[in-house]
Order: C-alpha cells, then structure tokens, then sequence
C-alpha cells in the first residue's frame, strides 16, 4: 500500500489524534467505518512523509462522505458523483467542524471506500472513481 501515515482524528472536549505508521488497507477502511459526523469525522492518509502537503482527507461519516485532498498544496482532488447535481448544499461534518458541500461532493460508503482504496493503492487520486480540482 502506498501510505506512509494514517491520522484519525477524535474532536471531544479536546481535538486529538491516533498516528498509525505504514497502515494496511483493513485498518484504513475500519477507520473510515468508524467515522460518525460526530466526534470521529475527519481522518487523513499520507502518501509520503516528506510532504506534509500532499494527503487525501476523508471527512463526515455515517453513511456520507466527503473525499479530498491536497497535491502539494497546490491542486485539491475531490472525489465526486457525476451524476448527481451539486446543488443543494448539504451540511457534513469534516475537521470538527459542520459545513455545507456541495451535493455530488458527498459520496455514500461504497463510493467512498472505492475512492480510497484506489488512492491507497496508487498514492494518489485514481481507479474508477470521478475525480475533480475543487
């Protein structure tokens, strides 16, 4: 698998993290499982740990997703549902914080997990998914 680092992020009374090193596709995807739009609604994959800026963020949970991410802090992959319209924003719950995305921005779990797995494997956006610069 092509991720250095996997950050799970808890947003209680307190933010804090759970680093796991070199993490196997089984716990990536239990990670992702675990999110609830609540206090667990953030977790980030690191291709490379020389490069804080490149990463992939899978944010909400229960059901709905959002996938994105940074390349170099300079191009920003967004896994999206083509099919759906953008519109209605939706509100989620991503880095301890709600906000509103746009609708096709918010993939369900088998979309997401399919989008991940192709990131974890290529270390970077890929697969079957619909990626797009936001």
């Amino acid at each position: 698998m092509a991720i250095a680092k996997m950050t799970i992020c808890h947003w209680g009374l307190e933010k804090t993290s759970l680093i796991i090193p070199n993490p196997s596709w089984d716990q990536v995807r239990d990670a992702i499982l675990r999110l609830n739009n609540e206090e667990f609604n953030d977790l980030y994959l690191q291709p490379d740990l020389r490069d804080s800026e490149t990463y992939l963020c899978v944010g909400g949970g229960a059901g709905r997703y959002l996938v994105t991410g940074s390349i170099g802090n300079e191009i920003y992959p967004t896994a999206v549902l083509a099919t759906r319209s953008a519109e209605p924003k939706e509100l989620l719950t991503v880095g301890g914080q709600e906000g509103f995305y746009p609708a096709n921005w918010i993939l369900d779990l088998e979309t997401a997990l399919q989008a991940v797995e192709a990131y974890c494997l290529l270390g970077r956006p890929g697969g079957k998914a619909t990626w797009v610069n936001a």
